[in-house]
């Protein structure tokens, strides 16, 4: 439930120092975000808890990426009632997910070309080097050592440790890695443009685990388009980034992403639990050899 005495305070705050009214953002946008309407340039206030790590891993990476010309530009952060406010500048565009509906494939042909092309160019050639920017390394080597969950059978827990083996952990090879990549997370439109939103999963890691993710999302949400939507992608990443890529590493890497979703929602509902107890099932019975030739 949302504090509405402190975002009444927030609101107050913004309003007295950049003259603004606040509109509620979604679209896009993830958790509480207000477009600062009547600022110059038009700034979004994105509110979560104070030193939340996902904040501060975000801030990180926007920060890292100022250059890249993909991501928003932090003008300001401020710690107000308990909660921290990230004063980003505003991106215009249509959400990617929402040309996977519109039911126009040469559009989302586009879509995720884009995916693939600035992926590869403006974010995995950010490698690892000797400072981590603040940003969060991959966990993958200790998922491998203690996999588990306590609403997870321990047949799915034998069969991910079979999987997840196979993953490549040594670091000389990661790059800066989105962590939530995908056509869900980015505003496009027809000049061009293209942004990439929602950093708090960002990590240092092997280049693969966003690839699969992409690839993993749009099978798991949109199995009719995914073999030719994923091929693009593919097609396009490889064009700007050749790598081998094989269905195992896809699988493998969907399946690191999957368990760390998994680990944040062993508070949640247990409808929620139920839903990603069956997204892990899907996931190790999924084939990829569809998307790499």
């Amino acid at each position: 439930m949302e504090n509405t005495s402190a975002l009444g305070e927030i609101s107050t705050v913004l309003q007295s120092r950049y003259g603004c009214k606040l509109v509620r953002l979604n679209g896009g946008y993830t958790n509480m975000t207000f477009l600062l309407e009547g600022t110059s340039p038009l700034l979004v206030a994105k509110v979560t808890g104070l030193l939340y790590p996902d904040t501060l891993n975000e801030i990180s990476s926007l920060n890292l990426l100022v250059k890249s010309g993909i991501t928003p530009i932090i003008h300001d952060v401020l710690d107000i009632a308990n909660l921290s406010i990230v004063l980003m500048e505003y991106r215009i565009g249509e959400n990617g997910q929402s040309i996977l509906d519109s039911g126009n494939l040469d559009r989302m042909k586009i879509v995720y070309k884009k995916l693939g092309q600035f992926l590869a160019s403006r974010i995995h050639s950010k490698p690892l080097a000797d400072s981590d920017h603040g940003i969060r390394r991959s966990n993958i080597e200790n998922l491998k050592l203690n996999l588990e969950a306590e609403f997870v059978p321990e047949n799915l827990i034998s069969q991910s440790r079979i999987v997840l083996s196979s993953i490549d952990v040594n670091e000389q090879n990661w790059v800066l890695t989105h962590g939530d990549y995908g056509p869900h997370n980015i505003l496009t439109d027809d000049k061009n443009n293209f942004s990439v939103l929602d950093w708090e999963w960002a990590e240092w890691g092997n280049p693969l685990n966003d690839v699969a993710w992409v690839c993993w999302f749009t099978k798991l949400h949109y199995p009719l388009l995914a073999p030719i939507l994923n091929r693009t992608f593919i097609d396009e990443y490889i064009l700007h980034n050749p790598m081998p890529i094989t269905p195992n590493q896809l699988k493998a890497c969907s399946l690191y992403k999957a368990w760390n979703v998994i680990y944040r929602v062993r508070d949640a509902t247990p409808e929620v639990k139920k839903e990603w107890l069956r997204r892990l099932e899907w996931t190790l019975n999924s084939d990829f050899s569809y998307v790499v030739s």
